[in-house]
């Protein structure tokens, strides 16, 4: 631990005092948290992230790094798969932190997302504009302070104090988001999320997967079925179906831009998922996370097989690794 290097649950952390980079200067599949990289500032095709509120940006609209975090977690982002860079330790990172160590928080059942929901929004609220913002939960706030305990801020701090602090925090967070859900379950009628579980989790005849990938699967549907895709783990996705006319509609996507290892498009760029079906099949089109097959006057789409679009697929996706 020496050279700030260390492990909180499934996270990688590097911390370093006063640290502050550029983000290319960062190794590829970084996460650079509140300050490190002054401002909000993403390179999908490097996976290096900066997750920030402090320089290059409205502080009035920009929310907290907390904040930033969740909902790139939300979005697919893997946390697992990246190092993860802090140059202090204070609420909104010490919460960023928790939640990328712990994604799994935002997928169980019951009251542990929800409860983590209401963390972010009164830490990353009163990080994000100070004291004079009234946060809508003060008590929790309070309860949140308590649990975490950061010490006050002094000279001669060291990379191994700063590890400790953080360390402890988080595992203060993570107690704090248990205590908090297992109350919300007691209060909470019986059975409380089973319906939500249900909705998740009831097999449906209409999507079926039927060639799985490196990283990503192909799936085809009588629906638009790319939520359930997404709500069943499968951030990669292409969609197909089969027409009466003998042709067959796709969809290529990802779960958003924060996803890597998936290059979706647009077809005009080479390296691409798109450019490489456009290559083979002129008509092919979309953006950055999302597009699809040729659409023809008469209705027709794609004359691709989906065992030849998988191979296609496959084929970019494999030369990244």
């Amino acid at each position: 631990m020496s050279d700030g290097s260390f492990r909180i649950g499934g996270a990688s952390i590097i911390v370093s005092l006063g640290m502050t980079v550029t983000l290319a200067e960062l190794p590829l599949r970084s996460i650079a948290l509140d300050g490190v990289v002054q401002g909000p500032e993403f390179d999908v095709e490097s996976q290096r992230f900066s997750f920030d509120h402090h320089g290059d940006c409205v502080r009035l609209v920009t929310s907290a790094t907390c904040r930033q975090v969740l909902d790139a977690i939300l979005l697919g982002l893997e946390p697992s798969e990246f190092t993860v860079y802090v140059n202090d330790v204070d609420a909104d990172t010490v919460l960023a932190v928790a939640l990328l160590a712990y994604p799994e928080w935002l997928v169980q059942d019951g009251a542990t997302p929800t409860m983590v929901r209401r963390l972010v929004e009164v830490v990353g609220s009163r990080d994000a504009h100070g004291p004079a913002y009234p946060v809508a939960d003060r008590a929790l706030l309070a309860r949140f302070a308590e649990a975490v305990a950061l010490p006050v801020r002094r000279s001669g701090v060291t990379v191994a104090k700063m590890a400790d602090d953080l360390t402890r925090g988080v595992a203060g967070v993570a107690a704090l988001v248990g205590d908090l859900a297992e109350a919300m379950d007691r209060e909470t009628r019986p059975g409380f999320g089973d319906e939500q579980r249900v909705a998740l989790d009831r097999p449906s005849s209409a999507f079926v997967v039927t060639h799985s990938g490196t990283g990503w699967a192909m799936a085809t549907s009588d629906v638009d079925a790319l939520d359930e895709g997404y709500a069943r783990g499968f951030h990669r996705l292409v969609m197909w179906r089969g027409l009466d006319d003998g042709s067959t509609a796709y969809t290529v996507a990802r779960r958003s831009d924060l996803v890597g290892g998936f290059p979706v498009g647009p077809a005009s760029r080479p390296g691409t998922i798109l450019a490489a079906l456009a290559a083979r099949e002129p008509g092919w089109g979309g953006g950055t996370s999302i597009g699809g097959a040729p659409r023809h006057p008469d209705g027709r789409r794609s004359a691709l097989s989906p065992s030849e679009v998988f191979h296609i697929v496959e084929g970019v996706v494999a030369a990244l690794r």
